[in-house]
């Protein structure tokens, strides 16, 4: 028997097991309460890993909306991620297409990141449309201002059956990461507060941060760093740093 092979996963922060639960509690819902839930928090949070690890888990289909998503756009990303190459046809009928094969498994849910692009937009009633007619879930996610942007549409709004923000990461969530990313270097707890306090919990930013541990712990060969080997609070990436430019 072949033995499974080895993936790279995200440790499981508060917010991955949050968004795990999100989606079971979307599936698994009453088939009569509203489809929609939103995710949401300032970038760099972890959302997008969130939804990775969830989508593996329980068959999501994933979407990842950007600048210049359309109606049409979206649609057919969404058609190809349920399986057709080459989607065809008007709005309405990549609409209807995308219900006909939502419809013949509600149980896989639909992962949109990166909704704050489409939620102020009108077209974004479409995700409301093809959850009520197929009965499937959608899982909306995106930046704070995610909520107020669809206030702007009662239909959609109110039909949000879960609002969930995701978290800056704690103390244990840190330690999770480091374990997960520092390869048996251990971040000492003077260097572990000082980095939770200036990133403010930003889970990309502490990430920056530990890749830096593991380059000092290279170049020191220290298997322990603490803050002054780190090089002080001022080496903490906590926000970014320009250098004026020198005149010619």
């Amino acid at each position: 028997m072949n033995q499974p092979t080895k993936v790279n996963r995200p440790a499981p922060l508060k917010n991955v097991s949050a968004f795990a639960t999100l989606l079971e509690t979307m599936v698994e819902r009453d088939p009569k309460l509203p489809g929609l839930a939103a995710f949401f928090s300032p970038s760099g949070y972890g959302k997008t890993e969130s939804a990775i690890y969830g989508a593996n888990k329980y068959r999501a289909a994933y979407i990842e909306c950007g600048q210049f998503t359309t109606a049409r756009s979206l649609l057919s990303d969404i058609l190809k991620e349920l399986g057709e190459p080459n989607p065809r046809g008007s709005v309405e009928e990549l609409k209807n297409k995308v219900i006909m094969l939502m419809v013949f498994d509600p149980r896989k849910p639909l992962i949109i990141d990166e909704a704050h692009f489409i939620a102020h937009k009108r077209f974004v009633d479409l995700l409301r449309e093809v959850s009520d007619k197929s009965g499937a879930s959608v899982i909306m996610i995106g930046e704070e201002g995610l909520p107020t942007l669809l206030e702007r549409f009662e239909r959609v709004h109110n039909r949000v059956l879960e609002w969930l923000p995701a978290l800056p990461c704690d103390a244990e969530d840190f330690a999770l990461l480091a374990a997960n990313r520092c390869g048996g270097v251990r971040v000492a707890p003077d260097l572990a507060g000082a980095i939770l306090d200036k990133t403010k919990g930003n889970t990309r930013r502490i990430v920056i941060n530990l890749a830096t541990v593991s380059k000092v712990a290279q170049l020191t060969g220290a298997n322990v760093i603490d803050l002054a080997t780190f090089g002080g609070i001022g080496a903490i990436n906590a926000s970014p740093k320009f250098s004026a430019r020198k005149s010619a």
